[in-house]
C-alpha cells in the first residue's frame, strides 16, 4: 500500500511539473471560488494567442532592497501568487514576461505610490500582452519611456512601460490575443536599471485625462483563475 501512495504521489507531481501551454479561455472569466458571470452580449472573437507561457511561480531578487516586498518563502518565492488573475471578469497574466525577479512592489515608494510591479531578468526578455485587447497607446511619454497600453475591456487596462523598443509592427488600434511580443524590456524613461515597469489600471478612459485618470491596481492582489491549474 505504501509503495501505491508513492507512486501515485510521484506522478501527481510529475503531471504539475509537465509544460502545458496556457490556453486563454474561451468562455466567462470565473475566479476561484466566484459564481459564472451573466453574458447580456456575445463576446468578440478573441485574436489569436500568443508564444508565451506564463511561469506558475514569482521570485522576489535576491541581494537587493525590494520596496513593498511581499510575504515569501525561504526560496524567495511570492506566497499565494496566481499566474492568472480574474479582474473585472478578464483574465490576465499576473507578470507578463518570464524568468524574472521581483525588484518592487506595488504602493508606496519615496513618498509616492509605485504603481505597478518591477520585473527583471537578465538579460533583458521579450514582454507579452497580458490578455487580448486592443493597443491603445504606444508612444514614449516621460516617466515611462517607451510604453504600451492596452485595453482589454470591461474598464481593465494593462500598461508597459520602460521598453527597449517596439515589437515590429505594433501600433495603436490593433488587436492582439494573450502573450502576443510588444517588446523588449529596456530602461528608457526614468528607469535606472533595464526593467518592466507592469501596470493593472480600472476605470474609464475615455475622460479628459486618459491613462492618468485610472486606477492602478495591485497585479498580486486579485483572485486566481479558476482554468489556472494548468499552468506550468
Amino acid at each position: 500500500m505504501r509503495i501505491i501512495i508513492i507512486a501515485l504521489a510521484l506522478a501527481a507531481l510529475t503531471a504539475c511539473s509537465s509544460s502545458r501551454p496556457v490556453v486563454y479561455p474561451s468562455g466567462p472569466a470565473i475566479p476561484v471560488g466566484g459564481s459564472r458571470p451573466v453574458i447580456e452580449h456575445t463576446p468578440r472573437a478573441v485574436p489569436a494567442q500568443g508564444p508565451f507561457q506564463p511561469n506558475a511561480t514569482l521570485s522576489v531578487c535576491k541581494g537587493i532592497t525590494v520596496s513593498n516586498r511581499p510575504s515569501t518563502d525561504g526560496q524567495s518565492r511570492v506566497y499565494n501568487f496566481n499566474p492568472l488573475i480574474v479582474v473585472n471578469n478578464i483574465v490576465l497574466a499576473a507578470v507578463p514576461v518570464n524568468d524574472v525577479c521581483l525588484t518592487s512592489g506595488f504602493g508606496p515608494r519615496r513618498g509616492k505610490v509605485h504603481k505597478g510591479l518591477d520585473l527583471q531578468s537578465r538579460p533583458a526578455g521579450p514582454i507579452y500582452s497580458a490578455g487580448p485587447g486592443t493597443i491603445i497607446e504606444a508612444s514614449a511619454i516621460r516617466g515611462f519611456g517607451n510604453q504600451v497600453l492596452i485595453d482589454h475591456g470591461n474598464g481593465v487596462y494593462t500598461r508597459y512601460g520602460h521598453m527597449a523598443y517596439f515589437a515590429p509592427g505594433l501600433a495603436v488600434g490593433q488587436r492582439v490575443g494573450f502573450g502576443v511580443p510588444l517588446g523588449q524590456m529596456g530602461q528608457t524613461g526614468n528607469a535606472t536599471a533595464e526593467h518592466l515597469h507592469f501596470e493593472i489600471l480600472t476605470g474609464n478612459y475615455n475622460t479628459p485625462r486618459k491613462s492618468w485618470g485610472l486606477t492602478p491596481n495591485n497585479p498580486l492582489s486579485f483572485p486566481a483563475w479558476a482554468g489556472a491549474g494548468g499552468v506550468s
